[in-house]
């Protein structure tokens, strides 16, 4: 039961004050810190198991992935809420050890690994309808590809200015503006769609 909810945790979730939702923060040197936040049931589990094993978790990977792939920074409960820092060394580590779609780099990168940007409806911060074909010097342009579960929330944070992200009309996500360079994403799924993944698309510079 400890392993079993563990695992929810540190997939499903995701300072003085623990914050309200999980986030996810893209650095400029690719690295890629998680950080995870979920409700702190206290008669399924208690805090140094789960430290225990979510370090357990991160000493396996690095095991096969290399030193310095997955770092655990933190583990802390505050008020009735968990929540735990993870580091990751690329994209691709984060998307290994948590088994979903991560993926930052140029929009040629994206468009080579078919991840069909032609089909994506975007919107700028003032709610301009654009397609990938329409943005001017898309060499200079990143975009981040993030795979959501159902229930889940996420505040991703990039390393620059975002240009455009999906628009939620045409997905069963909500994407929203949070400031300059981070974006709210939540995916208020319903129980017949419990098993169904969705990604986002942020474009930043």
């Amino acid at each position: 039961m400890l392993a079993l909810t563990v695992a929810c945790m540190l997939v499903g979730c995701g300072t003085d004050k623990t914050p309200d939702v999980s986030s996810l923060s893209i650095n400029k040197d690719g690295k890629v810190s998680h950080q995870i936040v979920g409700q702190f049931e206290q008669d399924y589990y208690e805090k140094d198991g789960l430290s225990s094993l979510a370090q357990e978790r991160a000493a396996e990977y690095c095991a096969d992935n290399g030193e310095g792939s997955v770092v655990l920074r933190e583990v802390d409960e505050q008020d009735g809420k968990v929540r735990i820092d993870f580091e990751y060394a690329s994209d691709k580590d984060y998307s290994t050890f948590n088994n979903r779609t991560l993926f930052v780099g140029s929009l040629e990168e994206a468009a080579g690994l078919d991840f069909n940007l032609d089909y994506v409806a975007f919107v700028s911060p003032k709610g301009q309808p654009m397609e990938v074909g329409g943005i001017e010097e898309p060499e200079k342009k990143k975009v981040a590809i993030i795979g959501m579960k159902p229930t889940e929330e996420l505040l991703v944070n990039t390393y620059g200015k975002v240009l455009y992200i999906n628009q939620s009309a045409d997905t069963d996500l909500d994407v929203s503006f949070a400031g300059k360079s981070s974006v709210n994403i939540s995916y208020p799924a319903s129980e017949t769609e419990a098993t169904k993944g969705v990604l986002s698309y942020i474009i930043f510079e």
